[in-house]
């Protein structure tokens, strides 16, 4: 047991894009159970990509860490299994996918089922004891008759194989109003791309995670820096397309000059970009799903501000090509093919506007989005879809 100490003495911070600093006596072990040396105040990495796991060796600054909090439903409350003499609680929110639960006893919890947990599938007391040594605290218990309170714990951070940080114990955690839904028993993300931060949600399965490497695979660090590097070649791209935009039509003549197979220079040089951007924001979606969030938030806000662009300066305009008069104007291709198209890019760009305002603190919090993630799944289906209907557009009005 450790040397006992208060819980103000003993804590754990999170430091904002920075590591946890934990302070005070408790132990770190690894996932063997083996000591790690641990005394004073320790960094223990959270953005994954240290080289010197679990502790914080600066990586997180130089890949430009983002450890905001992405989730936006409530993580503060449990769906309730009912039994005949026992409840089970279950937040999905906080599950670190350790698989204590369906591995010790899977007539209670059921891969593949629904519901998926039956309460009275194993004694009361054989679920008591399995949902205390559930590591992240997502299960919890309320039962009729219940046992004695058993004693404190012993402070213990372990660092799990290829996973969170388990914590157990009287360690309090500091993290700006973040609170652990069960205090003595949580999860914390180590892998950076946690969408619930601090707290693990179990993406480190999702993206593969390895605590024997140092950056995760994907994980590039830009001349300048992944922020500076980002807002320089953002800049340009998106002001330096604007430019040209003008700069073309200011001139007017080369919009008809033999440049191009169809001698229509803005169009093509729209589709171009249209056909780019699309590939950008799905890259941007590969680096979202590597945990790369902060890559993933400047790799999106520069495409869909270029699409912005694009739309403000070229497509608005081009729609006066699609102007509609009656009912039968409607019926040639020449214009139901562009009004779809300008239909459906209006949604798509509103929606990207949209997230990418909320990824970058901009918008309101009783603005953003819970479905945030499906919404991004949407936009990203949106954006090849009007990527697509241009295609269909520029052959409509230039190739046919």
């Amino acid at each position: 047991m450790t040397t006992p100490a208060t819980s103000t003495d003993t804590t754990i911070e999170v430091v904002k894009n920075g590591p946890y600093l934990l302070r005070g006596a408790s132990r770190v072990c690894d996932s063997r159970g083996e000591e790690l040396p641990a005394r004073g105040t320790v960094a223990l990495c959270r953005c994954g990509n240290s080289a010197k796991k679990p502790f914080c060796d600066g990586t997180h600054a130089k890949i430009g860490f983002d450890g905001a909090r992405l989730e936006v439903g409530p993580t503060d409350s449990a769906q309730q299994y009912r039994g005949k003499r026992i409840t089970i609680h279950d937040n999905r929110a906080i599950c670190a996918h350790a698989g204590v639960c369906t591995d010790k006893l899977p007539g209670v919890f059921r891969l593949g089922q629904e519901p998926w947990i039956a309460a009275d599938g194993a004694d009361a007391a054989a679920i008591v004891a399995l949902v205390g040594r559930c590591p992240s605290g997502a299960l919890s218990y309320s039962i009729d008759d219940p046992e004695p309170a058993a004693g404190p714990q012993e402070r213990l951070v372990t660092v799990s194989k290829n996973g969170p940080y388990f914590i157990s114990g009287d360690l309090p955690l500091k993290a700006d109003g973040a609170q652990p839904y069960c205090p003595g028993r949580y999860a914390l993300c180590r892998c950076g791309a946690s969408k619930n931060k601090p707290f693990c949600d179990g993406t480190h399965w999702a993206m593969g995670f390895d605590d024997n490497r140092g950056r995760q695979a994907g994980v590039w660090v830009p001349p300048l820096g992944i922020r500076r590097f980002s807002l320089v070649f953002g800049g340009l791209l998106v002001a330096g397309t604007a430019a040209a935009i003008l700069g073309i039509e200011a001139a007017g003549k080369l919009s008809i000059l033999k440049l191009t197979r169809s001698g229509a220079l803005l169009p093509e040089l729209n589709l171009a970009l249209e056909l780019l951007l699309v590939a950008g924001l799905t890259f941007g979606s590969w680096l979202a799903k590597r945990g790369n969030i902060a890559a993933h938030r400047y790799n999106q806000t520069i495409w869909v501000l270029l699409n912005a662009v694009l739309v403000a300066l070229i497509m608005a305009g081009g729609m006066e090509n699609a102007v509609v008069e009656s009912a039968a104007d409607l019926a040639r291709i020449g214009n139901w093919v562009p009004w779809l198209h300008a239909t459906l890019g209006t949604a798509t760009v509103v929606s990207g506007l949209w997230l990418v305002l909320q990824m970058n603190g901009l918008l309101p919090r009783r603005l953003h989005v819970r479905g945030w993630k499906m919404l991004m799944r949407l936009t990203l289906a949106g954006y090849w879809a009007v990527a697509l209907f241009g295609l269909a557009v520029y052959y409509v009005w230039f190739l046919r």
